[in-house]
């Protein structure tokens, strides 16, 4: 009977891990670098860019297009610096590349910028091999009035550099 009562217990555990979706979402490293292109279909832009992202040190950066413009945001002392460089156009000059300053404050502190979304409303839904890499295949789907938006997220894992399990990576 007792043998009975384990193989149900594990029966229905192995069916509650397979038949309820994977919620929630990986967590990102806390330190990262990452490419991609901004796509904003209503606005018809694409936007390259490349971030670094360090949690622990307070900085992130974000380059786009190239290195034209390149954004800085270092919490680490004070209430925070966020500098750009960009390319500015006045009166007398012309795409004159210029450091643009702003000093955080105890009400609007500068923190780093992450690129990476939180994953936690997603929802596993299923496998897909994207880039000859098989990924597992994240999404959510949002309504806001009329308008449904929705977000997919294509991930693959890797180990983790300090031995203790796997570190979820994008790949698209």
């Amino acid at each position: 009977m007792r043998g009975v009562v384990v193989a149900s217990l594990l029966a229905q555990a192995l069916i509650s891990v397979f038949a309820s979706p994977k919620v929630g979402g990986p967590v990102w490293s806390q330190t990262y670098s990452v490419k991609g292109i901004l796509h904003i279909p209503y606005a018809e832009i694409d936007e390259p860019f490349y971030a670094w992202f360090d949690a622990p040190s307070k900085q992130s950066r974000i380059d786009y297009y190239g290195d034209m413009v390149k954004t800085y945001q270092l919490g680490g002392h004070g209430y925070g610096t966020s500098i750009k460089i960009a390319p500015v156009t006045t009166e007398e000059e012309q795409n004159t590349r210029t450091c643009l300053q702003v000093n955080g404050t105890a009400d609007n502190k500068i923190l780093p910028q992450t690129v990476l979304p939180q994953l936690i409303n997603f929802e596993c839904i299923g496998q897909e091999t994207v880039n000859g890499l098989e990924t597992e295949k994240w999404g959510l789907t949002e309504t806001v009035g009329e308008k449904e938006n929705k977000y997919t997220m294509w991930i693959i894992y890797k180990d983790n550099p300090d031995g203790i399990g796997k570190i979820a990576v994008p790949v698209r």
